[in-house]
């Protein structure tokens, strides 16, 4: 198995899997590779013919390694444990895992944004857009204000806002791009707003810098920030809290949500045996070890199976708030051809923003990237 992350949780699934190996006899070993080389070990090890048994990869890899043919179909595999694994995994991050039917991973773990709060500065976090609103304003005459620590200027950032208004970047069977659409005009025009007439920083600022000084008591950021905060903000403790995402004019409080998936290479020779590790792994008690192990360690981990949640040893108002938002969260869409159109939606944000551009151009003219680049793996400019 490569692991895409630290070398520290590679070791703890090693141990995991010699209690494996006790149980069913198959020995598993476990390589750390980085973010920043996997993508090209990962298509170096299918041309050369040394893949792997099982990779973790970002959720979007799995699309594309598939329509390569290098990746195993788990729902014409093993059907029955892919329609059981489907019931138990919040259903954003499934959504990301699959492209018309086929599924080439099952997620490992995910990361989530969320929002998060001084508790003493700001009686409650804003629940939808015009709460929003009037807190930033209310702020800006105290010179504060509020902080995108994940998404900052980019489609990650603008993505909750394009579902709370009601849009999406393409249609349900991904056959067209939707960029175009009033709502997701709308959620464009409504997150530029933020940077340019309700005081959102263009630069980013870490959420444990604005939130432990007090200049920004309200951030939008990723669940690992959880950790950071408490490690390093100890001063603050107590005077924070985390909420979810402000709803939109579609009622929906969508917020984004990614992580790592894991699957098994064609080349393998191993699949039956790759198969059980991998739902060993899926297994709420593992997951908890998992998580637990990933505290020691300053790892971020989040349990992808829904029934792992009312065993972890995390606070009741954390856990219960992590677990709705991850109930109205999506993932980046399973469309062959997303990878190489997401700068043409960060350059739109950008012009908006910095440029003064208009929103209703900006999605057009992204929109036909998009349109463009379905169903294409790369595509020459």
């Amino acid at each position: 198995m490569w692991l895409v992350g630290s070398e520290a949780q590679a070791q703890t699934i090693n141990k995991l899997g010699e209690e494996f190996c006790q149980r069913y006899g198959i020995r598993v070993r476990c390589e750390a590779i980085s973010w920043g080389e996997a993508h090209s070990k990962y298509l170096t090890s299918v041309a050369g013919e040394v893949a792997p048994d099982i990779g973790t990869m970002g959720l979007t890899w799995g699309t594309e390694f598939g329509s390569l043919g290098a990746m195993v179909d788990l729902r014409k595999a093993f059907p029955d444990d892919i329609t059981r694994i489907q019931k138990d995994t919040f259903p954003g991050i499934w959504a990301a895992t699959q492209r018309e039917g086929h599924v080439y991973g099952i997620p490992f773990d995910m990361s989530l944004q969320l929002m998060y709060y001084r508790t003493d500065v700001l009686k409650k976090a804003p629940r939808t857009w015009d709460e929003l609103i009037e807190m930033l304003d209310q702020l800006s005459k105290k010179g504060k204000g509020m902080i995108f620590d994940w998404g900052s200027l980019s489609w990650i950032g603008l993505a909750p806002y394009l579902w709370q208004a009601g849009g999406d970047f393409y249609t349900p069977d991904t056959s067209h791009a939707t960029l175009d659409s009033k709502e997701a005009v709308e959620g464009l025009r409504f997150f530029s707003e933020l940077y340019t007439r309700h005081g959102v920083p263009r630069s980013k600022i870490p959420v444990e810098q604005g939130m432990r000084t007090g200049d920004f008591p309200l951030a939008i950021s990723g669940n690992w920030k959880i950790e950071e905060l408490t490690f390093a903000a100890p001063e603050i403790t107590g005077k924070w809290g985390i909420a979810l995402l402000p709803a939109g004019p579609s009622g929906r409080q969508t917020a984004f949500i990614g992580g790592r998936i894991m699957g098994i290479f064609e080349q393998s020779k191993n699949k039956e045996a790759a198969w059980k590790f991998i739902t060993f792994l899926f297994d709420p008690a593992t997951q908890v070890r998992l998580y637990q192990a990933a505290q020691t360690t300053q790892d971020t981990y989040l349990p992808p199976n829904i029934a792992t949640w009312d065993m972890l040893p995390i606070e009741k108002h954390i856990k219960e708030t992590i677990r709705l938002q991850a109930m109205d969260a999506k993932g980046p869409p399973a469309v062959l051809g997303w990878d190489t159109s997401t700068r043409f939606i960060d350059q739109a944000i950008q012009r908006t923003v910095l440029e003064g551009a208009d929103p209703a151009e900006e999605c057009e003219k992204a929109n036909a990237e998009l349109e463009r680049r379905i169903g294409k793996r790369f595509i020459l400019d």
